[in-house]
């Protein structure tokens, strides 16, 4: 019967009380006591039958008491019904968001500062911590390849992508090159790979350009030498901007809470792997409390929306604060800016 109780379906007065109930609580912090509750929203109805209606809330875990003697506060689960069918929809108006400034990003011609832009001006808005996982090289389009010759058959492999992505690789064969040599093939790889994403070009694009040549044209060791150099996959990188301000929010010197965000921000490679598992879903994800990393996680929320080169998902952009964030604001920008990200990159890569 308990078990019944906890899977029904609220009713509208009740699922009125818990979005107010939410919304005062993310507002003011404090837990919402029934008389003032019933007093400052204007509900037609009793202290008594408020105290009632929180009752029933706290039995079905959407609330919880602190105290004995003091008001309710929303539980995760509180927080995840008031976010999937209390928040309602929104409109992405460019007017709304205006600290996010693509003409300030797009001047950018680096793209880790413009990443380093995007997490700052998510963090000055939001008033908790942006984050941003970037994406693989794969995704990039390649604009110039160079060779540098080191000496006994080593060399620097250069290569710059259309979104500013430099990569550099020390790569090794067994005939020595001088510097004419190594002109020539960074003329010709430049020439053929251009255009190309490194995707296609591991993928295909070598493998063509093989075929095409004489097996001893000396352009099968360049290909070879850029096959040594994409051999490895890239890593992602996080960008983290605004940890002091959750440092701010009175709750999160709570001991409880505080160790548990610092060691997700700490572990990058958990925190990377969380971010993975919404990079190819579309829309806005949201991640509150215990649903970050099955339970090691409190007090927390996670609002996060893959980015896009193109069709293809290649990152995540997001804002990590306390579960009493203010997802009407959050969530919302954290769409927007995805898509102005997604919109830069891919004009970016033509």
């Amino acid at each position: 019967m308990e078990q019944d109780q906890q899977q029904r379906n609220l009713t509208e007065r009740e699922s009125a009380v818990l979005g107010a109930l939410v919304f005062e609580y993310i507002a003011t912090g404090k837990p919402v006591g029934s008389r003032s509750f019933v007093q400052k929203y204007s509900f037609n109805i009793s202290p008594a039958t408020m105290r009632n209606i929180m009752f029933d809330l706290e039995a079905l875990n959407y609330l919880a008491q602190p105290h004995t003697s003091a008001g309710r506060v929303p539980t995760d689960k509180g927080y995840r019904y008031y976010v999937d069918r209390l928040l309602g929809s929104y409109e992405l108006k460019q007017a709304d968001f205006s600290g996010i400034k693509s003409d300030v990003l797009t001047r950018e011609i680096e793209l880790n500062k413009m990443f380093a832009s995007v997490t700052r001006m998510l963090s000055d808005i939001s008033k908790y911590a942006g984050i941003i996982l970037t994406p693989k090289p794969d995704f990039t389009v390649v604009k110039h390849v160079e060779l540098v010759p080191l000496g006994q058959g080593n060399m620097l492999f250069i290569l710059v992508t259309r979104t500013g992505i430099v990569l550099n690789k020390r790569v090794s064969v067994s005939q020595v090159l001088n510097q004419d040599e190594l002109h020539r093939f960074s003329k010709y790889l430049t020439s053929e790979l251009n255009g190309y994403s490194i995707f296609a070009i591991k993928d295909s694009v070598l493998n063509e350009l093989r075929a095409k040549l004489n097996p001893n044209n000396e352009m099968q060791l360049a290909i070879d030498i850029v096959e040594l150099a994409l051999v490895e996959d890239e890593s992602q990188d996080l960008y983290i901007e605004g940890i002091e301000n959750i440092l701010k929010i009175p709750e999160m010197i709570d001991e409880a809470l505080l160790l548990p965000f610092l060691h997700l921000i700490e572990d990058r490679k958990n925190l990377i792997f969380i971010l993975k598992r919404n990079m190819r879903s579309d829309g806005v994800s949201t991640l509150i409390g215990e649903e970050i990393d099955e339970g090691s996680i409190n007090g927390c929320s996670l609002v996060t929306t893959a980015y896009k080169i193109g069709n293809n998902h290649v990152g995540v952009v997001g804002i990590i604060g306390p579960t009493r964030m203010n997802y009407k604001t959050v969530v919302p920008l954290v769409d927007y800016t995805g898509k102005v990200v997604s919109e830069l990159l891919t004009k970016m890569s033509k």
